[in-house]
């Protein structure tokens, strides 16, 4: 009896160690992956404020995960919500390749051309996604959401398919040498509404948020220096309101040649307000603390406020002209210039912080900066790669290339990405400018690539667009 007794007190414990690992093996326990949000890169520099900058570095060894050949020449940064990469080219072509394969998903022509760079609006810079990551844009509170409708803007709309717009219309929006600006459904191609402007398109747009006067306005935080920008770093909080898909009227800022900065309901394509300049627009509007700051082929810095469209203060004087997109942090603005000098302007006081000069050579400057932690990188005509430090504008380190850089830098972490001319994509040292990898290409590159994550997409001239990821090879 004590045998059998002893016997069944021993099934029994081997019963309940593997009901116990059993119980314990589930989906939910520790080993199971966490899923990662889905990168995306929206804005052609990067965020609201073009520092043309991202704080991560790619992988260390990187390769060709696919390469797709469209049918014309891109000269621009492609975007993507993460699922597609959209491109624009040089005869038209509008484009949504698969994100992970590089195939077409659809593709429309227009009788025109793109330089400009597109946007992509995604809900999700607005209202907390966990599973998406993407860079937020900034939410201003203004005295109206009425849109003032101009009878000679010629703005259309689809009343079929955008009758009821809202914040969770994503939206995919280009520019063209004809001076149309056009939204359309980044997930089927299918044009929302056109505007019309009288002169060329040559930069992206620009987006932010306005509260729908209905609902009870978030509160400034902190990090606001003007109460009107309720988030002047880019970064917007899930609780500012409620996550209704009525809360906000998403707008849209384009540049054109024909000298006005145009501000459109971003849904709709009514026209907000216009701010005239006495020249040539060729850059983006960039946005920090509740105002908008573009450069001009007038000699001067414009800074507009975004609640109302008039001009924040006095134009700022700049010595010649400029098509190159400011670069916007914090009080913090960076603008070069065609004759040869990159500027540091404080954007409350409109103090000049610092500006440099190439003492041996004058430079020309048609690309735009990107902001480090404690330096920026400018990229100049004369093949030169410049780092200058942020508060002093001294500079630190100089870098010379076979061929000009007509694409503006890109800083990812600790590199610093530029894409020349000559079809060469150099990664450099941001702490010392000396080279740590290269591509070489048929094609020319006339743009900055797109960082996806741990992935870079890029487009060159002979129409080819590559995604370059990690080879496994890693620590």
């Amino acid at each position: 009896m004590t045998d059998i007794i002893g016997r069944l007190t021993f099934l029994l414990l081997i019963g309940l160690l593997a009901g116990h690992t059993r119980a314990n093996d589930t989906p939910d326990s520790d080993h199971r992956t966490t899923p990662q949000p889905t990168p995306t890169w929206t804005m052609s520099r990067a965020d609201a404020g073009a520092s043309g900058a991202v704080s991560h570095t790619l992988p260390r060894s990187l390769d060709i995960l696919w390469e797709t050949q469209i049918a014309e020449a891109v000269e621009t940064t492609p975007v993507s919500d993460g699922v597609r990469v959209y491109v624009t080219d040089v005869m038209g072509g509008v484009e949504a390749l698969d994100a992970e394969t590089g195939k077409s998903v659809w593709r429309r022509e227009f009788d025109t051309g793109f330089v400009a760079a597109p946007g992509l609006y995604l809900p999700a810079s607005v209202v907390d996604d966990p599973n998406i990551s993407t860079p937020r844009i900034p939410i201003i509170v203004v005295g109206t959401n009425e849109a003032i409708k101009d009878k000679d803007s010629q703005a259309t709309s689809n009343p079929t398919t955008n009758k009821d717009a809202n914040f969770k219309q994503p939206l995919l929006v280009v520019g063209d040498v004809e001076g149309n600006v056009e939204a359309m459904n980044p997930e089927t191609g299918e044009s929302l509404w056109k505007f019309v402007t009288n002169g060329e398109i040559n930069a992206a747009p620009s987006f932010f948020a306005v509260p729908r006067i209905e609902q009870t306005p978030p509160k400034p935080t902190d990090r606001s220096s003007d109460s009107s920008d309720i988030d002047s770093s880019n970064t917007a909080s899930s609780d500012n309101t409620s996550s209704h898909p009525n809360n906000y009227e998403i707008r849209l800022l384009q540049t054109s040649q024909d000298g006005n900065l145009y501000c459109l309901a971003a849904h709709t394509g009514e026209l907000i307000w216009k701010y005239e300049t006495n020249d040539q627009i060729r850059c983006a509007a960039s946005i920090g603390s509740g105002k908008t700051f573009l450069g001009g082929c007038d000699s001067a810095l414009h800074i507009v406020d975004l609640a109302t469209g008039t001009a924040a203060r006095e134009a700022m004087p700049l010595g010649g002209p400029t098509g190159s997109t400011p670069a916007v942090t914090g009080e913090e603005v960076f603008l070069p210039i065609m004759d040869g000098v990159v500027f540091a302007f404080n954007s409350t006081s409109g103090e000049i912080r610092w500006e440099f000069e190439d003492p041996e050579r004058l430079q020309e400057y048609r690309s735009s900066p990107a902001i480090g932690p404690d330096r920026i990188i400018v990229g100049s005509n004369n093949k030169h790669i410049d780092a200058l430090d942020r508060n002093t504008g001294k500079r630190l380190w100089r870098t010379t290339l076979r061929r000009r850089a007509d694409a503006s830098p890109l800083i990812a972490g600790t590199d610093v990405w530029v894409a020349s001319s000559d079809g060469t994509l150099l990664r450099l040292s941001l702490d010392d400018g000396t080279e740590k990898w290269s591509f070489e290409s048929r094609g020319k590159f006339l743009a900055a690539p797109a960082i996806l994550g741990d992935r870079l997409i890029i487009a060159d001239d002979d129409g080819r667009i590559r995604c370059f990821a990690t080879n496994g090879t890693d620590p």
